[in-house]
């Protein structure tokens, strides 16, 4: 059981709205995690209205409701909540390789951070170990779903402000070709402006 954990920055968490898709299956075991995300989430000032929890009958089912959360685009980020144990066939593999790029492509395709909790051992008493015993794996979700979930609202008020500039530029292009009557090209390589409206944005490049 890894424990190589990277120090968490400090995310206040008061404006975040988070969704929770947590499994029946093994609801002993999920249990302990979501109690544990939910503490941890509230720990970050999370508003208890903010975070909403949805059941499913199992992992298999947590991608579904998970992508349709995603699209209502009213949630900071989504973790996905549950308990794989290996048993005499290869169904364990299937479920957790499955979830694992469905949840992952949710995340992409939504714009949406989605936080894979969903736990796949090979015994009932590694699972237990993750989910309240030497560990609770549910803390770190949640710590993720923090971090995650800053990065997306930042990203997203950044590349907003990109295509704004982007429209702007645009705008003041037209407005010079209309006055010249020629295709804007006057300033092609004159790099003297400055441009300082991103210097304080932490995804520009130096």
């Amino acid at each position: 059981m890894s424990k190589d954990k990277a120090k968490k920055p400090n995310v206040d968490g008061s404006d975040f709205y988070i969704a929770i898709v947590a499994s029946r299956y093994n609801n002993d075991l999920v249990e302990k995690l979501l109690d544990a995300a939910r503490a941890t989430l509230r720990k970050a000032r999370v508003a208890e209205n903010s975070i909403k929890v949805l059941r499913v009958p199992g992992a298999a089912e947590i991608p579904y409701v998970a992508n349709m959360l995603a699209l209502t685009d009213e949630y900071d980020c989504i973790i996905a909540l549950g308990v794989i144990i290996k048993g005499d066939t290869n169904h364990d593999e299937v479920i957790a390789q499955t979830t694992a790029r469905s949840l992952q492509e949710i995340g992409i395709d939504t714009e949406i951070p989605v936080i894979n909790g969903i736990l796949s051992t090979n015994t009932r008493e590694q699972a237990a170990e993750r989910a309240g015993g030497k560990i609770n794996r549910g803390v770190e979700f949640a710590e993720a779903a923090l971090e995650m979930a800053w990065h997306k609202v930042q990203l997203i008020a950044y590349l907003d402000h990109l295509a704004e500039e982007q429209e702007n530029e645009t705008a003041d292009g037209e407005d010079e070709e209309l006055r010249s009557g020629e295709y804007g090209f006057d300033d092609l390589g004159d790099d003297d402006e400055d441009d300082d409206d991103d210097e304080d944005s932490p995804y520009r490049g130096n």
